[in-house]
């Protein structure tokens, strides 16, 4: 099954597959359920991924293992995934284009304000490409064909909800006013 093995299937990079999705998804989901999992398919975005069940979700209350990875994030992956579902929110309030397409420049102005100030340039640009190859692992972003360029994937809007967008958005606000503070008492 090819969810399983890719993680998240979208409706344009394999349409053969999706659709077998969209007529299957109950049994699917019936089969998945057996081994702890879930289907989540989004018809509007046209993608579906799988997640693991809380022993609290299952009808039996039984624990199985792990089988969807968890990936433990810095904080600055954190905060340009954050950025980036930001950035989506924007783009789908004001255009109406679905796609989402940034350039490595544009991913590093948007994070440079976060990120502690560097002697060296190169250092930043170093550690936002790092950043940038982390969230393409985890197919939150994909590579175009044009040399660094990046489509923002439209599933990371189910990895970085509304609530956690608002939640995160008052904790950058708090960290800018504390470095800002900090930054004027050393003046």
């Amino acid at each position: 099954m090819q969810l399983l093995k890719t993680g998240v299937i979208y409706q344009s990079d394999a349409p053969a597959v999706w659709d077998q999705i969209l007529v299957q998804q109950a049994q699917i989901g019936d089969y998945l359920r057996v081994i702890g999992l879930d289907v989540v398919v989004d018809r509007a975005e046209g993608y579906a991924y799988t997640r693991q069940l809380d022993t609290d979700d299952r009808d039996d209350g039984v624990t199985v293992p792990r089988l969807v990875t968890r990936h433990r994030l810095s904080f600055a992956v954190s905060l340009m995934l954050a950025l980036l579902r930001g950035r989506l929110a924007d783009s789908d309030a004001s255009s109406s284009d679905t796609r989402l397409v940034l350039t490595r420049d544009d991913m590093v102005e948007m994070m440079r304000g976060f990120l502690p100030k560097r002697s060296n340039e190169a250092q930043l640009v170093d550690q936002i490409d790092t950043h940038i190859k982390k969230l393409c692992d985890l197919k939150a972003l994909r590579p175009t064909r044009q040399v660094g360029t990046y489509e923002v994937r439209r599933h990371i809007k189910a990895l970085v909800d509304a609530q956690v967008l608002s939640d995160f958005n008052d904790l950058l606000t708090t960290y800018r006013d504390t470095l800002t503070t900090k930054f004027e008492d050393h003046s």
